[in-house]
């Protein structure tokens, strides 16, 4: 994924993500960022419309190593401390 212009600003690389589950009657929607897009995520008008620093890190997807092709590990959270951003679009 790469950046996209949105309203005149770009939007930091994300990944658009869809929850589907029993006992949720409609789907959640939520983003996966990248946290080695440190730059562009602190640009990206989206991202930052989440008020709380705390709460922005539920949507950052984390790089691990190893392996020869990058990988990334974003665990959501439906409820409790950790609880993941979700979106109303």
């Amino acid at each position: 994924p790469g950046s996209i212009d949105f309203d005149g600003k770009l939007m930091a690389p994300h990944v658009n993500i869809a929850v589907f589950a029993r006992g949720i009657n409609l789907h959640l929607q939520t983003r996966a960022y990248f946290d080695d897009e440190q730059a562009r995520n602190e640009d990206c008008p989206i991202f930052n419309a989440v008020p709380s620093v705390t709460r922005r890190s539920t949507l950052l997807a984390v790089k691990e190593e190893g392996g020869d092709k990058p990988r990334y590990r974003f665990d959501i959270y439906l409820q409790g401390d950790n609880e993941t951003v979700f979106f109303d679009f």
